[in-house]
């Protein structure tokens, strides 16, 4: 039996504000990251997150693109790339709408388990919306450490000045 397409899905009932589908396909308590709001831990929190932002941003939200790669066993990853267009019309948990329009891209990285979405890192391609909420005083997750798969090599913090302009003649 072919599984359905989750990012397709997942994009599916957040761009038509129809978050009762996602009973279906993203596990109870899934955890998602974004620079708005980093550890927003559970369905039901995923659920008010994503009225709130269609409604108070009058978002309509574009697919541009998707990958998945999920086994057999309806586990592996899934991104779906979305273009966000928004016009901030209503309070956005305390931010005060102003009118301001414009765009965002960005990535949905969703781990899936069991054919659940148990996990949904947001990653911004466009800087936009996240500049707007900033000079709004949104504050927002910093110096986050998660585990890693493999850490990487430390080094040194003082390296000396470094004089990356062109010298003359070159």
């Amino acid at each position: 039996m072919k599984q359905p397409n989750i990012a397709r899905e997942f994009y599916d009932a957040f761009q038509s504000g129809e978050f009762d589908r996602f009973d279906a396909i993203v596990h109870p308590d899934v955890v998602v990251n974004s620079s708005a709001n980093f550890g927003n831990k559970g369905i039901d929190a995923l659920k008010t997150w994503a009225e709130g932002f269609i409604t108070a941003f009058a978002a309509r939200i574009d697919l541009v693109d998707e990958i998945l790669a999920i086994d057999k066993a309806g586990s592996g990853r899934a991104v779906a790339t979305v273009n966000l267009h928004w016009t901030h019309v209503g309070n956005f948990f305390g931010l005060e709408p102003t009118g301001r329009s414009g765009t965002s891209i960005e990535n949905l990285i969703m781990t899936i388990r069991g054919g659940l979405i148990t996990r949904i890192e947001v990653a911004d391609t466009t800087l936009d919306l996240v500049i707007y909420m900033h000079e709004r005083g949104w504050v927002f997750p910093q110096n986050i450490r998660p585990t890693p798969l493999i850490k990487g090599q430390e080094r040194p913090v003082d390296r000396g000045e470094v004089d990356l302009r062109p010298t003359e003649g070159a």
